[in-house]
C-alpha cells in the first residue's frame, strides 16, 4: 500500500498558507476590534485553530510584528513594481496611508511593546523604498525640492496620529485621507 502521509513540502505549504491565513485573520481583526481583541477571535477567522496560531506566533506582539513585516514586503513589491514611473512616490505614499488606516491599533502597540522592533531599522527600510521614487518625484516637479525622507517619515507618523484611537475604519479613512490631502497641498512645489 502506498504511503499517504503528506511529505515534508507539503507540511512546509500547509504551515506557510496557514501562516498567511492567520496574518491577513489578524489585519482584519485588528483593524475592527483593535490590538486588544481576543486572539480566539484571529484563529476562528483564519479557521485554524489556537494551537496553530500560538505555534507561529507565540504572543500578541510577533503576531503584529509579522503583520508590519507583510505589510513593508508589500510596500517593497510595490515599490519594485512602479520602478521608474513618475507616480511611484504618491503611489506609495497611498499605499502606506491605507496600511495605517487599517493597522491604526498595531503601529501605536508595536512602538511601546515589551519587544519593540528596532525602530531605527524600520525607518532605514522605509526610507529605502521610498528614496527613488522620492527623488524622482523631486526632479518632475511633484514635490517640493527640498522634501528629504525624514520629512516623509514625519508627514507618516502625523497620519498615524491622525487615526489612532478611531474605531471607526470608515471615520479612519475619511480622518487620514483628508490629512493626506493637506500633508500633500504642504508637500508641492511652492
Amino acid at each position: 500500500m502506498p504511503d499517504v502521509t503528506p511529505g515534508p513540502s507539503t507540511r512546509r505549504r500547509d504551515a506557510e498558507e496557514n501562516r498567511g491565513r492567520i496574518i491577513a485573520a489578524a489585519r482584519e481583526v485588528f483593524a475592527v476590534a483593535g490590538f486588544d481583541a481576543p486572539l480566539e477571535a484571529v484563529a476562528r477567522r483564519a479557521g485554524v485553530g489556537r494551537a496553530t496560531l500560538y505555534r507561529n506566533f507565540p504572543d500578541r506582539i510577533a503576531l503584529g510584528v509579522a503583520i508590519f513585516e507583510d505589510n513593508l514586503a508589500a510596500l517593497e513589491a510595490l515599490a519594485h513594481e512602479h520602478r521608474g514611473r513618475p507616480d511611484a512616490f504618491m503611489t506609495l505614499l497611498a499605499s502606506i496611508v491605507e496600511q495605517q488606516i487599517e493597522g491604526h491599533a498595531l503601529i501605536p502597540a508595536l512602538l511601546t511593546g515589551p519587544s519593540a522592533p528596532d525602530l531605527q531599522a524600520l525607518a532605514r527600510r522605509v526610507t529605502r523604498l521610498l528614496a527613488e521614487p522620492l527623488r524622482r518625484a523631486r526632479a518632475t516637479g511633484a514635490v517640493r525640492r527640498d522634501l528629504a525622507p525624514a520629512d516623509v517619515l514625519a508627514a507618516l507618523a502625523m497620519l498615524t496620529a491622525v487615526v489612532a484611537g478611531d474605531a471607526s475604519v470608515r471615520s479612519r479613512r475619511r480622518r487620514a485621507l483628508r490629512a493626506l490631502d493637506l500633508l500633500v497641498h504642504g508637500l508641492a512645489p511652492r
